[in-house]
């Protein structure tokens, strides 16, 4: 069944795969990911290229772009010398590009242990922005299947998620996935639409997400729609990039009635390759785990990206 589901949406499938074209704006940007020292790099071409007087960095985050640095040689020579990056990263001006797709060859995987569903996915990007999974459920019992799943551009500040998965003993179902950060990046408006093949199934959801709340916590409103019936959430979450809490109420169709629920989720990266992520969930749903969010593009988040790469050691 999985062999001739995968044939007869082959279209799909190469749709996903097709390459996109990214052309840099900028001559010879310096493209790093997260996590990764850029100090060589620039060294490098301020030796090789004597004249120039400002390197541009663009810092890329799991595939994706969006603000960048652009670092005046006077000044990085001057904080490199006094082995202090604090006044550098104020006298870098830093560009809004809008979000750009960027290489990506990461790995990552992840563990989801819920109430009654535990999954063991396998990713792996490949060609031009697209990820092809290979995932284990055991939910009431075991199955496994594969998915490939492709980032697009929307606009400056938003980029959807498409995605065909095929189980070996369910009909294929489409996901698509979308985040939206908003003008002054205080908050990001996501929705997803999951609907199986050949069936009455489909799951609609909506939500809005404020950042920073008193400087401690997000928070989350969220509704799902499915078979006609509506449930709304609202959560609140802390923590930090690599682990994350979230704690809330789901299933909500009356005050009277209120699920509590809790998320766990820890993310750590292996030699800048392989990505780890665990999921812990009391929710019997876990569909949202992996939800889109723009959270790490903000500018607000910049100096965490300086922090992090910038290492003169």
């Amino acid at each position: 069944m999985l062999i001739s589901a995968l044939i007869k949406h082959y279209k799909l499938i190469v749709l996903l795969l097709m390459p996109i074209s990214i052309q840099a704006e900028e001559n010879n940007p310096i493209i790093i990911g997260f996590n990764e020292s850029i100090i060589n790099k620039i060294d490098d071409l301020f030796l090789t290229q004597p004249t120039k007087q400002t390197i541009l960095w663009v810092p890329k985050i799991k595939g994706k772009s969006k603000y960048a640095f652009s670092i005046p040689k006077n000044a990085y020579l001057n904080s490199k010398n006094h082995g202090d990056l604090s006044d550098l990263f104020y006298l870098s001006e830093k560009i809004d590009s809008g979000l750009k797709l960027q290489k990506n060859n990461s790995k990552n995987i992840y563990i989801i242990i819920s109430e009654n569903n535990s999954n063991l996915i396998f990713s792996q990007s490949i060609l031009s922005n697209t990820n092809a999974e290979l995932f284990f459920k055991n939910k009431e019992e075991i199955s496994y299947g594969i998915n490939l799943n492709k980032d697009v551009i929307i606009s400056k500040n938003s980029f959807g998620n498409f995605s065909i998965e095929q189980t070996n003993d369910e009909n294929t179902v489409f996901n698509v996935k979308f985040v939206k950060l908003s003008k002054n990046e205080n908050s990001e408006l996501y929705g997803n639409i999951n609907y199986k093949y050949k069936s009455d199934y489909v799951n609609v959801g909506l939500g809005n997400t404020w950042f920073d709340i008193l400087n401690q916590f997000d928070f989350t409103i969220g509704l799902q729609e499915q078979d006609n019936k509506f449930k709304s959430e609202l959560y609140a979450s802390f923590g930090h990039q690599n682990i994350k809490f979230q704690l809330g109420f789901d299933k909500i169709n009356s005050t009277s009635k209120l699920n509590l629920f809790f998320n766990l989720r820890f993310e750590n990266k292996i030699e800048n390759r392989l990505g780890t992520n665990i999921f812990l969930s009391s929710r019997d749903n876990i569909s949202g785990l992996r939800d889109l969010s723009l959270k790490i593009f903000r500018k607000k988040n910049l100096d965490v990206l300086w922090k992090k790469n910038m290492n003169y050691n």
